[in-house]
């Protein structure tokens, strides 16, 4: 037994034990790796016995069956280690119905294995030999008690009897004629036991069950395995297809247990109907039990479990939103059993599953402790930035952006970070800054399109663009209707047809309608809005005269009707000519005429005095130029020609 022993090095035990009926304590355990254990500690009398179940245990290997660990001689007595369990009657009350009915279907296989692939009885089936592991599943122990069939003679029978339960003894063997039972009925006294186990804990199963399947199977125990002739009493495979194990949950647990022996069409047909088959049972069943069944890289190659089930489960519930799959489990139940899975299987270096793990990242990655998925999640998530398949590099940086969001960019990236992108937006009357750090990040700004502003916008949108009364005056004072020789750039705002147009039978109507003027630009541009002005009929503007029909060609243009870069043509309106009479100062305009020496000959004959009615401005050669006049000296003013008495003035 000592070399037994060299797996495990050492485990700590924890209290408190549990007792059996026998007097057998058993202790959970924490091993050196850190995974849990049981440790049955047996009596050093007992060694006979504590040998004959280690064997058994490390020779027989099946999922129903107890596993075996280690087993050490120490102080106290002899340690039997096993996997973690509870007995179960510790864990009865808290099991459900269906966990109930699966339990029994696992001890009923357990028992089917060792009678026909071992050829042995156990001869203990009774409460204090099943035990529960931690995932659920129910687990025969008490393996000191099995024998070949035909050792199971009154003296081994005997021999045991201080270890075996008085309720799962067949009666049978209190008769005085009792002998040992023929190989062809092997088999019976298990099955009595058996029968008795099931009628200890059908009281925990309610209507969840087929109310059809329980009475049926209640009338296969009595008169079948509890009947009084061991040659009565049918081999305990007969009961494996009876319609009381038929239920959702341990169909869909015997599928995903024997995944690998179903064919393609199998597959896809289980798993596109398993959301249906799974919505009807409980969340804590689905956490304890299935979990574990679905979360693995089987699963995970299964293309319509991908698409049609895992995400539903690769995230917990939340607010339904439009689009989005429902998912099964509750946050607490999520972080608890399905994070834990998940940390396991980010260690998997299969690039099927490392697929199905970033696509749904963004559903679970919150729920992950910041520390795991700092020092577990990230490194293995940036092993795929160096792998040769371009889609594992092309979602490994899509699911970096989401651990960005949760661990930060500092953690993510790493290093030093400056600010080189600046977030701003061009305009043409002022820059606004739409950096988090800009005080204009919060405050709602329109900008113009291609610089018209939006002919539909209301005042409030006279901080981004000058109004009206903004543009500079050059105007001569005494004229404010007239801003003469205005010049004007850039973007405008169109008369809204509620201040300065109307619209009549004869289309838009706006102010008089003032002459041609001459020199003015042919490309008209809608100026600044203007303050009606009122008539002399009165002050207010509805007593104003009607307004006259403003032509086709004289209107405004409206932002949409100009041309590409018309409105930044820049216009001047000059002054009307005015009346000589009026005019103090008309006959001192000078009469500026080019000097001879500025002007070039091949010129003379091209500059042609522009009429008033044209109005065409001047239009020199490309020859004017400084290098090709010739310089005249000036003569000078001569010596007594200025006058500056008195009398001159």
């Amino acid at each position: 037994m000592g070399s037994e022993s060299s797996a495990l090095k050492s485990y700590t035990l924890e209290a408190p034990p549990f007792t059996l009926p026998s007097g057998l304590a058993v202790y959970p355990a924490a091993l050196q790796d850190g995974k849990c254990a049981s440790v049955f500690v047996y009596k050093r009398e007992n060694k006979d016995k504590v040998n004959k179940a280690a064997k058994h245990l490390k020779t027989l290997r099946h999922p129903c069956l107890l596993r075996f660990l280690s087993c050490t001689v120490e102080a106290d007595g002899i340690h039997l280690v096993t996997e973690r369990v509870q007995p179960l009657g510790v864990a009865l009350e808290a099991l459900s119905p269906a966990e109930v009915c699966a339990g029994i279907y696992d001890v009923l296989l357990a028992l089917v294995f060792l009678h026909d692939r071992g050829h042995l009885t156990h001869n203990n089936v009774c409460l204090s030999s099943v035990f529960v592991s931690e995932d659920g599943h129910w687990k025969l122990g008490g393996m000191e008690t099995v024998c070949a069939v035909p050792q199971a003679t009154p003296e081994f029978l005997r021999s045991i009897q201080s270890v075996r339960d008085p309720a799962s003894v067949p009666p049978e063997e209190t008769s005085p004629g009792f002998t040992t039972l023929p190989a062809s009925h092997g088999h019976a006294r298990d099955a009595y036991s058996f029968g008795m186990l099931v009628e200890r804990v059908l009281t925990v199963l309610s209507e969840q069950v087929s109310a059809g399947a329980l009475p049926s199977f209640r009338q296969t125990l009595r008169p079948a395995l509890l009947n009084p002739s061991p040659q009565g009493r049918p081999a305990l495979r007969t009961l494996l297809s009876h319609d009381f194990f038929r239920n959702d949950f341990l169909e869909i647990v015997n599928f995903l247990q024997s995944l690998t022996l179903k064919s393609e069409e199998e597959k896809a047909e289980f798993f596109k109907f398993l959301l249906d088959r799974v919505s009807g049972l409980s969340e804590e069943l689905i956490a304890s039990r299935l979990v574990p069944l679905l979360l693995n890289q089987l699963v995970f190659a299964e293309p319509v479990a991908v698409k049609s089930f895992l995400p539903h489960l690769l995230g917990p519930k939340q607010a339904p939103a439009q689009g989005e799959a429902p998912r099964l489990l509750s946050p607490a139940l999520f972080r608890s059993r399905v994070v834990p899975v998940l940390l396991r299987l980010f260690e998997v270096h299969e690039e099927h599953v490392r697929v199905v793990l970033l696509s749904h990242l963004e559903a679970y990655a919150g729920h992950l402790p910041r520390e795991q998925l700092r020092t577990v999640v990230l490194p293995q998530v940036l092993l795929g930035l160096r792998d040769t398949s371009d889609s594992i590099v092309a979602i490994t940086l899509h699911s970096l952006a989401v651990l960005v969001s949760l661990l930060g960019p500092e953690v993510v990236v790493g290093g030093e970070r400056t600010k080189i992108f600046k977030r701003t937006a061009p305009s043409f009357t002022k820059t606004v800054d739409l950096s988090p750090e800009g005080d204009h990040f919060t405050q709602p700004v329109k900008f113009p399109l291609n610089g018209i502003s939006d002919v539909k916008s209301t005042s409030g949108d006279t901080d981004s663009f000058p109004g009206p009364d903004e543009w500079p005056d050059w105007g001569e004072p005494g004229e404010p209707g007239d801003r003469a020789g205005s010049t004007q750039a850039g973007p405008t705002k169109a008369p809204r047809p509620s201040e300065e147009e109307t619209w009549g039978d004869a289309g838009l109507h706006s102010g008089p309608e003032e002459p041609a003027l001459a020199g003015e630009a042919t490309l008209l541009q809608p100026c600044p809005p203007q303050k009606p002005e009122l008539t002399q009929r009165g002050d207010h503007p509805s007593l104003a005269g009607p307004p006259k029909t403003l032509s086709h060609d004289r209107r405004p243009k409206l932002p949409s009707e100009l041309g590409l870069g018309e409105e930044f043509t820049i216009h001047v309106k000059q002054q009307p000519a005015r009346d000589p009479e009026l005019d103090w100062f008309a006959d001192m305009t000078p009469d500026i005429k080019p000097s001879a020496a500025l002007v070039l000959p091949e010129l003379t004959a091209q500059m042609v005095a522009p009429s008033k009615a044209t109005a065409s401005p001047v239009v020199f050669s490309s020859k004017f130029a400084a290098a090709a006049t010739v310089e005249v000296p000036a003569e000078g003013w001569g010596e007594g020609e200025l006058g500056w008495d008195d009398s001159s003035w």
